[in-house]
Order: structure tokens, then sequence, then C-alpha cells
């Protein structure tokens, strides 16, 4: 916890009424609840929400044993929610050289050779992330010999902020054996230059081969880093993530990230809730998870099993985005499909007739039009009330698609927050037609589709002013100047703060316990240093988290 100024505990006399854990008094509430819109004060009970109220009626409940947290007219709404997180990631590239800053490839280089003279290494190896060529003059994608400028004797590799490309240095070939040999991936590539040797530059699951040879930390060392990595991000004000950490390291790490996040549930350690979205490529994997018993619905104290999680496509900033027609300004390539139609609906039975919610990765259009195929296929022959499968990201997307998702009744998991970066690049990806339809959260929202909004972090930051500022405006929230890209296509206020708290709830089957402050459901709660509903839209980015209340507990204070 930082600090102890904002907010001030006072231990109260008993006043003979029933106890209450905790009274957050002195706030301006707006709960998302129709019922009480909104409020001054709440007191707490056991976690959950015991009245909602004005502050004389709540401060009335008071007892000795009552701690009374004065909110200094802070504007509190339902904690955040990010629905699509990766946690362990998250807390993996912490340790690793940032490179989002580099507007060059000579950025990159300078950047990595200061993180070797800091002996920023990681077994061995120098470590990077964070880059995006797009931002630079020449936008090409560096390669093993712009890191031999760097070194040649130590093993390098840096990954695109994607997460769906990583470059690595000659050395890095050598130890990897992929100087002499060329693996033929089933989805991921190993790119070659004119020679027909390795260039350095690794797609989708060729990245593997580098976090297998790079292991896996211990079960102290994880439950360490996500600890850490929590408090970051309640920092921000989320209570709750939806996190996909099972090949945070290597291919399927489950058992261990699953024993990690139990202790920590147990040992009460956890600050913010989790809903693991359960990453599997390999039927096999998905099978022996199932066997042991898990399945969706699965609960841990603060830690939950959410859906299995699949894999359909890259990303467009790398072009490996998998699309209907070929890209504009790289008409040789659609693409890379990770899966076969046969083999995505063969995981989708298991997973779906095994109990499992369903969340799958497409960004291109033709992974959407697939994995939509296929659940209408499972759906229709093995028929579920209530299972909530959804698509992760569904950017580009033209109305067909769109009516198709209300059709299904799908979810979707938005990250409004990409526009920052896309709308820089979709036209030279997709054209004025498709990238007219795509992003388009408002015809979601219009047909009544549960949007839920995340950040897909390590690949955007998880704060939430800045996504919300994107979902209200189109704009670019790093340039004050910015034109809004698409309004029409745009949330409103209310839809996009719904979209990261009440939808994240509904998302993981948890809108009766959370998304909203009212009576009966957990104490979480965000206090502001604004009210978001109140100031000019262009503020909406810059306003700042000063309390993250989970539980009924203070988890940060600013």
């Amino acid at each position: 916890m930082k600090g102890d100024k904002m907010a001030k505990v006072i231990l109260c006399n008993d006043w003979g009424h029933e106890q209450v854990d905790s009274i957050y008094y002195n706030g301006n509430f707006r709960t998302l609840d129709k019922s009480v819109p909104e409020a001054q004060a709440i007191a707490v009970k056991n976690g959950i929400i015991f009245k909602i109220g004005s502050n004389k009626d709540i401060l009335n409940l008071a007892n000795t044993h009552t701690a009374v947290i004065d909110l200094n007219n802070g504007y509190a709404l339902p904690g955040f929610s990010d629905s699509h997180f990766h946690l362990v990631h998250y807390a993996n590239t912490k340790r690793k050289v940032e490179l989002s800053g580099a507007r060059s490839l000579a950025d990159i280089i300078d950047l990595c050779i200061k993180g070797l003279h800091k002996r920023q290494q990681e077994n061995g190896w120098l470590l990077g992330c964070g880059w995006n060529q797009d931002y630079w003059h020449d936008a090409i994608f560096p390669s093993k010999g712009d890191l031999d400028k760097v070194s040649t004797e130590i093993p390098i590799a840096i990954t695109r902020t994607c997460y769906h490309v990583t470059v690595v240095n000659s050395k890095a070939l050598e130890i990897l054996g992929l100087d002499k040999n060329i693996p033929i991936l089933t989805n991921g590539i190993v790119c070659v230059d004119e020679n027909g040797e390795a260039n350095g530059i690794l797609l989708e699951s060729a990245q593997n081969i580098v976090s297998k040879y790079l292991g896996i930390p211990g079960l102290d060392k994880i439950k360490d880093m996500i600890l850490d990595a929590c408090m970051d991000v309640a920092a921000a004000g989320i209570t709750s993530i939806h996190t996909d950490d099972f090949e945070a390291f290597s291919e399927n790490t489950s058992d261990l990230i699953i024993q990690a996040y139990q202790e920590l549930a147990r040992e009460g350690k956890l600050p913010i809730r989790i809903y693991q979205q359960c990453m599997f490529k390999k039927p096999e994997y998905l099978k022996e998870f199932l066997m042991k018993g898990y399945k969706t619905g699965n609960e841990y104290g603060f830690y939950k099993i959410g859906p299995l999680k699949l894999l359909n496509d890259g990303s467009l900033g790398a072009r490996t985005a998998f699309l209907s027609r070929p890209y504009r300004d790289a008409p040789n390539q659609r693409g890379v499909c990770l899966y076969s139609q046969d083999d995505l609906m063969q995981m989708i039975q298991i997973g779906h007739n095994g109990g499992m919610q369903i969340a799958i990765h497409c960004i291109g259009d033709a992974a959407i039009k697939m994995a939509i195929g296929c659940f209408e296929a499972v759906m229709i022959a093995h028929p579920r009330i209530d299972a909530r499968h959804g698509i992760v990201h569904c950017q580009i997307t033209d109305m067909s698609i769109i009516e198709k998702v209300k059709a299904l009744n799908l979810l979707v998991y938005a990250q409004p927050i990409f526009m920052r970066y896309d709308r820089e690049i979709i036209l030279s990806r997709v054209g004025a037609d498709l990238a007219a339809t795509s992003y388009n959260w408002r015809a979601y929202t219009c047909r009544n589709v549960h949007l839920s909004g995340g950040s897909d972090c390590p690949v955007e930051k998880f704060d939430i002013m800045p996504n919300i500022y994107c979902a209200v405006t189109g704009k670019n929230p790093e340039n004050n100047q910015d034109m809004a890209w698409h309004p029409e296509n745009c949330l409103t206020l209310d839809e996009a703060v719904c979209a990261f708290t009440i939808e994240g709830a509904y998302a993981s089957f948890q809108e009766n316990e959370r998304g909203t402050v009212s009576i009966g459901k957990y104490a979480d709660i965000v206090v502001l240093n604004k009210d978001i509903y109140k100031v000019n839209e262009d503020q909406i980015k810059d306003i700042k988290v000063k309390m993250t209340i989970v539980n009924g507990s203070v988890k940060y204070r600013n």
C-alpha cells in the first residue's frame, strides 16, 4: 500500500447497532445500480456491501470494531475489471529491457547496449520487449545482423509489442541450433534470408524455441512475480482480471501456474480477483486438464478457473492476423492461421463438452469467421444453456460478422486502447472499406452484445482511463490534437464504463457478485480524483486513482 494521507481510519463508539467491519463515507458513489444510482457512503460486513446510503445513515451503523474511512469527496465506481490480461507474462517483462520508447532501429541497438552495460541479463541472455517498427522511419523488422551490432558473444532476444514476433541475434541462433537446421512448424515460422539461412525473425509459436531454452522459474519465484504484478494492477483501480498465463514461459505450464495461484489464494495474499483464461494448443493437454476435474467455474478463494483460451491467428501489426483477402501493403500475405478448421473444431468440441467456457483470440476477419463457424456447429450439435463463449479482440470485421456474433450470443472481449496504434496502420493493411466496419464497438452494444473491456497487457498498458478515453472519443490519448477515428463506432461514456465493470463481471459469470456497488455484492470499489461523468471527455484520460478497495479492504492508496 502506498501512503496513508488520503484515507483516515477512526475507531468509533459502540452505539449498539449491528456490527459492520468497515464504513466508507464522504464519497460520491456512482453505483451503476439503477435501484440506487448514487450514494455518499457504504457499510461493509465480511467483504460484502451491507448497506448503501447517506453519510448519516451509514455512520449510525459504526461501533467500536468498525473501521471508518473518509473518502474525502472522492468519486467512487465499482472496481474496474480487465477482461484480457497476461499477468505472469507482464511480471516477466519487468525483468527485460524496455524498448517501447524506441523510434528507430538505432534506438533499439542503443537501448540494448545500455542493457548490457547494466548487466540486465536473464540466464545469460539479454532480453528486451515492446518495440514497434511502425513507429520507425523505415518500418522494417530488425534482424540478426542488427542485434549482432549489440553483441556476437551474448545471446539476445527482443520481442515485438504484440508478442507475436521475436528477433534474435546470431549467437542465439547458434545456441538454439537454428543456424544449421530450420524446423518446419505447423503454427509458427522461422524466417530465412535469400540464402535459406535463419535471419533471426521468429513468428508466432517459433518464439517458443527461445522460451523453452530459457526454462521455467521455480514455484516461489512465480508466486513473487504474481504478487508484484498484482500490486501494480491494484494501483490502477483494477479489482479483477481475466488472465491468460499457462504459456507465459513455455508450452503448457498449467499445473505450476494453478499451484502458484491456489497457494496465494489459500494464504490470503492475492490482492485482486483472478479469472484464469486457460490456454491450451493441443487436445491432449486439454483432455488431461479436464481429466483432473478442472472446468470453468472451479473457485479457490480469489482464484477462479475461467474459459478455455484458444489462439487462432496473430496480430495486425506483425501481419500475422489471418485475413480473408491479402494485406494491401503485402499482397503475398494473408497472415497466419494457427489451426485448421478441423483442429479448431476438435478443440472447441472437447472444451464445450467438458463444461468449459471458450474464448478464442481472433483479430483477422478470416480467423473470426472460422471461429464463428465452429462455434455454430458445436452449439447446434451439443446445445448448452448460457455457455458464454466469445471472441477475444474481434477487430477486423464486416457487418455479416457482427450480425453473426449477435445471432450466436457470443461475448466480445474488446481492447479500445488498440486504436491508439492500429488506426495508424489499418488503412494500409486492410483498406478503407473494411477499416470502416472494424473496431466497431458501437455496433455490438446497439445489438445488446455483451462487450467487456481489456488491455491485453503487456501488449498495452493496463491503465483504464486511457482505454475508456479511446472507447469514447476514438482519439489517441497521447495526442491532444488528434482527430476522432470513425466516431460513429465509439461507445457512450456509460457503455465504456460498463465495459470495464459490469461486463467484465458478466464475462466471468459473476454479475450477481460484483460489477456494481450493490447490497449483497463484494465491496470492490475504485475511488477517483475526478467525476468521470462530469469532466470534459478530453480530460478522461488524465483522471487518477486515489484508492482501490477489494472485498472491503484497501489494497492501494495514493
